[in-house]
């Protein structure tokens, strides 16, 4: 991980992470190579609360706990594991964390054992779970963890038309500066193919990225992907909190799950407006 990707990365944390306010699981969806670096760092923004600590002091504490596996299942014998190792107090009094590397291999009864885990945390008890892409995680961990989305820019966007990339900010604007009322106007923005499942989970997909643009210009005073639409980057930024923003791309998260299974998605659509300006509805 070089220099520019790691201080971003602080850059991140620093705005998500609150000493006060430590979830008891995340999950990084991430597409960086040395994915592992990244829950290391998110390991000891934590434990530094208590005490401070370098990655490689870190990782000859007692109280953290790296589960990775060379094959291609994490079993469930690899999450008991984690009830034996913190069976006991630690001993610092600090957070005790268990970093789960590629989530998406854990097979269906280790999914299932480490979701009562998090169902049911311990006080001082925090799970990190990383993985390449969430959708490949059983979806009921993912809805009990804090996502921390953190995408290295490339040319994701090059090859896509302006009138693709406008419709999607036509999407998240009207939604910013209309709010409930945008359902009015789902008609106005360009989703020619709103009949097609696979058409619009990639176009929800990609609406993500804008709002991960929004949280990269809030910590660092930069805009990643969408360079050319910086004014709405900014407009969007002032309009909404990190909270805020992570509410967004949860319900926006929630809305693509809930498309594999809702034969409506005019109405899916609508509901995710509502749920994006703040209405607590079930989609």
């Amino acid at each position: 991980m070089n220099d520019e990707v790691e201080k971003k990365y602080e850059q991140l944390l620093d705005t998500y992470i609150k000493k006060d306010k430590i979830n008891h699981a995340f999950l990084i969806e991430t597409n960086c190579n040395d994915r592992i670096t990244l829950a290391k760092k998110l390991a000891q923004k934590i434990i530094s609360f208590d005490k401070v600590s370098s990655l490689e002091e870190l990782e000859k504490n007692s109280d953290l706990l790296i589960i990775k596996t060379e094959t291609n299942s994490i079993k469930t014998e690899d999450i008991e594991n984690i009830k034996d190792k913190f069976m006991t107090k630690s001993t610092s009094g600090s957070k005790r964390i268990y970093i789960i590397e590629e989530a998406e291999k854990l097979n269906d009864f280790a999914a299932n054992k480490l979701l009562k885990f998090i169902e049911e945390p311990e006080e001082d008890i925090v799970a990190i779970l990383v993985t390449e892409n969430k959708n490949n995680v059983l979806k009921t961990i993912v809805s009990r963890c804090q996502m921390l989305r953190f995408f290295i820019a490339e040319d994701k966007f090059k090859d896509c038309e302006k009138e693709y990339i406008d419709s999607m900010f036509e999407f998240v604007m009207n939604i910013e500066e209309n709010k409930e009322a945008a359902i009015a106007f789902q008609n106005r923005y360009d989703i020619k193919k709103l009949s097609e499942r696979n058409y619009i989970q990639e176009f929800l997909n990609n609406i993500l990225f804008i709002y991960d643009d929004v949280i990269h210009y809030k910590v660092s005073g930069k805009v990643q992907y969408f360079q050319e639409y910086s004014d709405k980057i900014k407009v969007i930024n002032e309009k909404n909190s990190i909270d805020d923003l992570r509410k967004k791309i949860n319900a926006i998260n929630v809305c693509i799950e809930r498309l594999k299974h809702n034969p409506n998605i005019k109405l899916l659509l609508d509901k995710l407006v509502i749920l994006m300006t703040g209405v607590d509805v079930t989609i």
